[in-house]
């Protein structure tokens, strides 16, 4: 039984890890894309731009990684708060090492660039060579906040993706049930 549960723990790291870097990777594809848009409409300055991809990465990643949390809870219809937790804060640790390793890329680490920048400089913020300059030490406090935030959304809707799950069966069951008369016949 033990070793099952422990299999669990590492199955859904993998998973969530594969699932915090394609966040980060399709956020960035629509990060671009909305900037390019929003550019050729209005000219618009770097710490402008910053607060936008930010809000881009924050909500995006965040919003992904719920929805991956809940069609698991849905599909499995159980959820171990501990084990889900744990799951999550395995894959975040391997998530910073890739993260680290590529240097807090918008690929690998969504908005923590952009945040680490707003953090440090503040509304001074007006190019992309000031963040270029802070060190990677600079950038793990704001990955370790992000990724806490990944980890209670994520383990907040697999629960709530077993919850509905477990209602919407209860519904089902209790409907077929009430269908069928005494006599074993269809109300149709």
């Amino acid at each position: 039984m033990r070793k099952a549960r422990i299999f669990d723990v590492a199955v859904d790291s993998l998973i969530y890890l594969l699932s915090m870097l394609a966040a980060c990777l399709v956020c960035m594809c629509a990060e671009i894309l909305l900037v390019k848009i929003v550019d050729v409409c209005v000219a618009i300055d770097y710490f402008t731009l910053c607060i936008i991809r930010t809000v881009i990465y924050t909500i995006g990643v965040n919003a992904t990684l719920s929805a991956v949390a809940y069609r698991d809870g849905y599909k499995s219809a159980k959820c171990s708060i501990i084990g889900t937790f744990i799951s999550c804060v395995l894959a975040s640790v391997i998530h910073f090492l890739f993260s680290l390793l590529f240097g807090f890329e918008a690929f690998c680490a969504g908005g923590v660039r952009f945040i680490t920048g707003l953090v440090e400089f503040g509304t001074s913020l007006s190019a992309s060579s000031m963040i270029a300059e802070l060190h990677p030490a600079d950038f793990v406090a704001v990955f370790f906040i992000n990724s806490s935030v990944y980890c209670i959304l994520m383990t907040v809707f697999k629960k709530v993706g077993e919850r509905q799950r477990l209602i919407d069966r209860e519904q089902l069951m209790g409907s077929a049930s009430s269908s069928v008369t005494d006599d074993g016949k269809s109300d149709d």
